[in-house]
């Protein structure tokens, strides 16, 4: 049976690694798949030590008769953690193994710059290689990349199939938001619309994953929750935030529609399926309409599922087989 290696920040919280662990629990028929952890939560010292195993361990595997990989497939964002890969994904290349470059982050064309920089030229010249593939997240961002660093694949990021549609009684006036605690996941944001929205609904809640402080104790930050924790919120509240300055494609938000929960996100987020709702970036006014209007009048559960289906791991599967295949 054919084998691909995912390298990337499989055991680090957050949307990647979920994409990772997703795509290696459920392969293509005909292949099996491995993780290689290249990234870990902690200091710039202790993220030193673990790419520089992960990159020795990719070395030791690609030089071994039994454990060599038909395929690696590497998940990037941008800024270091490229500069890390580029360094995997030349060994691949040397090593005549096909390379996957999978772009995960929002700001990786805005960090990239225009087509001349040299950042782009180094970027493109690396990707062009014949045993590489790039692949970015929805056609959006398929076209943007095209005019700085050539030619991508478009797949979408696939959603666990653990997750189901929730057809229960939901809480009213219950928001949240999910995340890591870093300032352009827009926590602070989404507590600013909540005391704001407070004014007019006495009774509405704020429930904050990745943060662990709140100043008001209708806010509740739970700091990072468990599978289950994140299930139950997902099951009962009523909308979710995501007020980003910029994302590749939640996969809170795709989790979101298939457990039938009403998303509202910030209009840097490129590519969103027709049921979202959408405000501008940071604009108190728009975001308090736009979450008034689907805590008054929320699309239907089923209405919202059925808008994931696209995402369903099925749906992802033989894309990445043929990718796979492809070499």
């Amino acid at each position: 049976m054919a084998r691909v290696l995912h390298v990337g920040p499989c055991d680090s919280p957050g949307g990647m690694a979920t994409v990772m662990q997703t795509l290696a629990s459920h392969p293509p028929i005909g292949w099996e798949a491995e993780l290689l952890a290249s990234h870990v939560v902690g200091s710039p010292w202790a993220k030193w030590r673990t790419y520089r195993r992960a990159r020795k361990e990719l070395i030791r595997r690609c030089r071994s008769t039994s454990e060599r990989p038909e395929v690696v497939h590497i998940h990037t964002a941008a800024d270091w953690s490229w500069w890390r890969k580029s360094r995997m994904i030349r060994f691949c290349q040397q090593a005549s193994i096909p390379v996957i470059v999978h772009i995960h982050s929002g700001k990786f064309a805005r960090w990239v710059g225009t087509k001349h920089s040299r950042r782009s030229k180094s970027i493109a010249a690396l990707l062009s290689h014949p045993q590489t593939q790039g692949v970015s997240l929805n056609e959006t961002w398929r076209e943007t990349f095209r005019a700085i660093i050539g030619e991508t694949l478009a797949i979408n990021n696939p959603i666990d199939p653990r997750i189901q549609l929730f057809e229960g009684q939901r809480e009213e006036n219950h928001l949240l938001i999910m995340g890591r605690a870093d300032p352009t996941k827009g926590h602070a944001f989404a507590q600013e619309l909540g005391i704001h929205l407070k004014q007019g609904l006495p009774n509405l809640k704020l429930t904050l994953t990745g943060e662990d402080h709140a100043d008001e104790p209708w806010i509740h930050a739970e700091g990072w929750v468990s599978h289950e924790r994140r299930q139950h919120l997902m099951e009962t509240c009523s909308l979710l935030l995501v007020p980003s300055a910029f994302e590749g494609q939640p996969l809170v938000m795709l989790e979101a529609l298939a457990f039938g929960l009403p998303v509202c996100v910030s209009d840097q987020i490129q590519d969103i399926p027709s049921t979202v709702r959408s405000a501008r970036y940071e604009d108190l006014e728009d975001w308090s309409q736009q979450v008034l209007n689907v805590l008054k009048s929320p699309p239907s559960s089923e209405e919202l599922y059925e808008a994931s289906l696209p995402f369903l791991i099925e749906n992802v599967q033989g894309k990445w087989k043929e990718v796979y295949e492809s070499f």
